[in-house]
């Protein structure tokens, strides 16, 4: 079920690391946002990172439009459900980081599997990957940029990437026994 208030809920769920970007790109953003949308905050960090953020946040909070709220980190169930009542998920980790060559964000999938839209920046591996047709993108690592790339966010396309998972799951379970036979 996903919330009930007329808003557009949007949910950054991972770590609050500034190196990585995340938590504190996804709540600066909800400055550049109207009132029609929600920023949800979730995640982990050492004590000084969720201090850090929690401070950001009720910055924010004073003078932006939108929503802005801050939920802690959720695990399980309680997770999967939270996600499901969003509409969009978050990705705003830093693109030019080196580790981003090499590396496929999780939250990608999870977001996915759970219905959601999801936001990214322009990153090689996810672009390239078997679900980046599906991704929206940010062109720039800049507050306003992701609020501008957020609201163009069209909700009338139709959007199923909870199919596309299940379609590149079979064919690498087909992969994998058919690699498996080879070696026998």
């Amino acid at each position: 079920q996903r919330f009930d208030d007329g808003k557009i809920h949007c949910v950054y769920a991972g770590t609050f690391d500034p190196t990585k970007g995340g938590g504190s790109a996804a709540a600066a953003t909800a400055a550049f946002l109207p009132e029609n949308y929600h920023v949800h905050i979730l995640g982990f960090g050492t004590e000084q990172q969720k201090k850090d953020l929690i401070e950001q946040i009720k910055k924010i909070q004073k003078t932006c439009k939108c929503t802005l709220t801050y939920g802690g980190l959720k695990s399980g169930e309680e997770y999967i459900c939270f996600l499901q009542k969003c509409q969009i998920g978050l990705c705003t980790q830093i693109p030019d980081a080196k580790y981003t060559e090499t590396s496929f964000p999780s939250k990608i999938l999870v977001y996915m599997a759970n219905g959601l839209r999801v936001l990214s920046p322009r990153i090689k591996a996810v672009e390239e990957s078997g679900v980046g047709d599906l991704v929206y993108y940010y062109e720039n690592q800049t507050s306003e940029c992701i609020a501008n790339s957020i609201r163009e966010i069209d909700f009338s396309q139709p959007y199923d990437s909870r199919t596309r998972l299940q379609k590149l799951d079979k064919q690498f379970a087909f992969g994998l026994q058919n690699l498996l036979k080879g070696q026998g």
